[in-house]
């Protein structure tokens, strides 16, 4: 009889008991080679004196990705951004900030961005770090991620979308955004934020406005909003000197924006309304004779030697060269 009984034979009776094979186990990698290559990852090897810092401070869960990494760093060791949207700190909002900070932590942890000089450069959360600083705190909380400086535009915009920027600051941001060139249109900047391509639009408006005006906005970014941001520019082209001034007044004076475009377009009307021409006004162009203006009616009086003929011919040609929309009466 044929034996059954031989290797690979899936009825034989001797196979059953077999196992199939462990598969061999992967080397372990240690909490700190991994601690060590997301450093390296990150760049941050390029300074021992601030590693050495980090790498003792660094928080248990630490690894959030391959791009980001999670640290306690050294308050004295993170420098501003250039790219801070906010303009004007209230100093009473941070107090109110450092004492609940101390009374309940640090809920959200700043973004900071290595600098080649081993510095942190803060990304996202200024007031989060200057409460910190007014605690005397030596560290706090970070997300260290590399990033471009288009990227850092973004972050640093994103990341104070909660905290009351103005239509001005917003303004400043999508401005250097697009001009940097990480997006290359205002649609497509809205979609990336999440708004509505108008808003981006009008608040862009603000940046319309002559730098003189800007310069007072700086200081005092919420005296105009995006709503009445395009009125404004309208009047500016009109008369800039007078819009500069009711501007200065709003800073100066507390003026609100309704009130400082009444006062624009009263004194642009002023401005453009012709004074009531005097009854029977009479003036003489010398060497040639006299005008004389009554009512609707308008005569002219030859000196002597002036033919009056010659002279009807040159007034007939210069009268249908004439412009009519400059003489019209603006009273219908």
């Amino acid at each position: 009889m044929k034996s059954n009984d031989y290797p690979g034979n899936p009825n034989s009776q001797t196979m059953h008991g077999l196992r199939t094979p462990e598969a061999i186990p992967k080397p372990q990698v240690s909490r700190a080679t991994a601690r060590a290559l997301m450093l390296e990852k990150a760049g941050l090897n390029a300074a021992p004196e601030v590693n050495q810092t980090l790498s003792a401070a660094l928080l248990e869960g630490e690894l959030i990705d391959g791009e980001r990494i999670l640290a306690n760093v050294p308050v004295n060791q993170i420098v501003k951004s250039p790219y801070q949207p906010r303009l004007v700190f209230d100093e009473k909002a941070i107090e109110e900030l450092a004492t609940s900070i101390q009374t309940i932590g640090l809920g959200k942890p700043i973004i900071v961005r290595r600098l080649p000089d081993g510095k942190l450069e803060l990304v996202g959360g200024e007031r989060r770090w200057r409460a910190v600083r007014l605690n005397g705190d030596e560290t706090i909380p970070a997300v260290i991620q590399n990033m471009t400086d288009g990227i850092a535009m973004i972050l640093a915009l994103t990341d104070n979308g909660g905290e009351d920027l103005t239509d001005y600051e917003h303004a400043r941001s999508y401005h250097r955004i697009l001009e940097n060139g990480e997006e290359q249109s205002q649609r497509a900047l809205a979609r990336r934020l999440g708004v509505n391509v108008s808003i981006v639009s009008r608040c862009l408006t603000l940046m319309q406005l002559p730098e003189s005006i800007r310069a007072v906005l700086d200081k005092s970014p919420g005296l105009i909003t995006c709503n009445y941001a395009k009125r404004f520019v309208d009047h500016v082209e009109a008369q800039p000197g007078i819009v500069a001034k009711a501007v200065q007044a709003m800073d100066e004076a507390g003026v609100q924006q309704e009130a400082a475009l009444r006062l624009i377009e009263k004194e642009i009307a002023a401005l453009n309304k012709d004074p009531t021409p005097p009854k029977n006004e009479r003036r003489s162009i010398e060497g040639v004779g006299t005008i004389k203006v009554t009512g609707t009616r308008l005569e002219f009086k030859c000196e002597k030697g002036i033919d009056p003929q010659r002279l009807s011919q040159h007034f007939e040609e210069f009268l249908r060269t004439l412009d009519l929309s400059a003489v019209r009466s603006e009273v219908p």
